[in-house]
């Protein structure tokens, strides 16, 4: 077997090409589960990832019952992984059967799982929580050494990735949104333009005309615009609406004056 500095280089060097071949979370935190597993076998893991309120979530089990009691840590709000995410601090080697106080109802079910040993180690970034590596073995077997210092390497690194995944979803949101402003005020400016021309007057006019009919209708700017450049929108509805809402303030009575 390759010694553990080896399958880290390795395993870490992969997983990144996943990320960089555009893999979805999914697949990557599924990866590093089996991985884990693997290396850490007859164990096995699970990784819990904290979103922005703090709740984490399942994103990686190396099978369907270490992943069943890490959803229960978090229904229950119970458990070595909500101990370790809480604070900041590794559970290790905990034995199930001496922690029916601490977590009864998790106690109970790991044990009927067939597991008898976990292990939680925190992901964290700058002192921010970003969720939990979660590990179960049967009966007495015990992570060693250096088993436990593969799983603080894979943690931060983890949590480097999290951090990743969300400035880079974060910055493609925003240069969405930007994008969108951006065509929304080009199509807003050629509406104008349009209108300007086809009624004679001034783009200023124009604009205003555009804002009203939007208003009256419950439209956003963009959408009228995009009707006038297509001219589904004609510049005579544009002035009947604006000649309606006048007239209409015209023939409201005015309040008397107070004396």
């Amino acid at each position: 077997m390759e010694d553990n500095g080896l399958w880290l280089l390795i395993t870490l060097l992969d997983l990144s090409e996943m990320l960089e071949e555009r893999n979805s979370e999914a697949d990557y935190w599924s990866a590093l589960a089996a991985r884990l597993s693997e290396r850490l076998a007859p164990a096995e893991m699970c990784l819990l990832v904290a979103g922005n309120a703090g709740d984490m979530t399942v994103m990686g089990a190396s099978g369907a019952a270490v992943s069943k009691l890490a959803a229960l840590q978090i229904r229950l709000k119970q458990g070595p992984c909500i101990d370790s995410h809480k604070t900041g601090h590794a559970v290790l080697n905990e034995a199930v059967t001496t922690a029916d106080d601490r977590w009864p109802q998790f106690a109970l079910a790991t044990v009927a799982a067939g597991f008898g040993m976990v292990s939680a180690l925190p992901m964290r970034r700058r002192e921010q929580a970003m969720g939990v590596l979660f590990c179960a073995a049967a009966g007495t077997q015990q992570l060693a050494d250096a088993e436990l210092h593969v799983l603080e390497v894979v943690a931060r690194t983890a949590a480097f990735v999290v951090v990743r995944q969300r400035d880079q979803r974060r910055h493609a949101l925003a240069s969405e949104q930007l994008q969108r402003a951006l065509d929304s005020r080009v199509l807003i400016e050629q509406a104008k333009g349009a209108i300007a021309a086809r009624l004679g007057t001034s783009p200023d006019r124009a604009f205003e005309l555009l804002r009203g009919y939007a208003r009256r209708e419950n439209l956003t700017l963009a959408e009228v615009s995009s009707q006038a450049i297509r001219n589904t929108l004609s510049p005579h509805d544009l002035m009947a609406g604006a000649q309606a809402q006048r007239a209409s303030r015209i023939r409201q009575p005015h309040a008397p004056h107070s004396r």
